[in-house]
């Protein structure tokens, strides 16, 4: 069975709330990382509380797959409601991991299924790793 897990970051804690995690820029470089810029609302953060935005980076390495949609159509979706929890999350035993179709040469067992969820915008991306930092 699926179960959505927090991450803590390193630098920030736990992100909860709507208005914690904006987005500036996503891009994808020719090694297959994505790379999320943008600001953190500290207030909404489980280590900084403060009255403050702080820059962040985030990069998932070796991304398989990436599916985004705008968060009220994703909430309105029968298998993927936001539990009002963290809005940086891993999906343990992933269905959609499970069921991706990936090449042969691929080993689906050092992949991971997140979750992010920013103001207007979810992503579900599928890849090896990620790390996070202030910028």
């Amino acid at each position: 069975m699926e179960q959505v897990v927090g991450i803590e970051t390193p630098e920030f804690g736990f992100l909860n709330g709507r208005d914690c995690i904006y987005i500036e820029s996503v891009t994808q470089d020719n090694y297959d990382n994505l790379v999320f810029r943008g600001k953190i609302n500290v207030r909404l953060a489980s280590k900084i509380r403060c009255a403050a935005f702080h820059p962040y980076e985030l990069t998932f390495h070796r991304v398989l797959a990436c599916f985004s949609c705008e968060l009220d159509t994703y909430e309105n979706l029968d298998r993927c409601a936001h539990l009002d929890d963290t809005d940086f999350n891993v999906v343990e035993n992933s269905k959609w991991l499970e069921n991706l179709p990936v090449r042969s040469d691929f080993d689906k067992s050092v992949y991971r299924h997140f979750q992010v969820f920013t103001y207007d915008v979810v992503y579900n991306i599928i890849a090896v790793s990620y790390d996070m930092k202030k910028a």
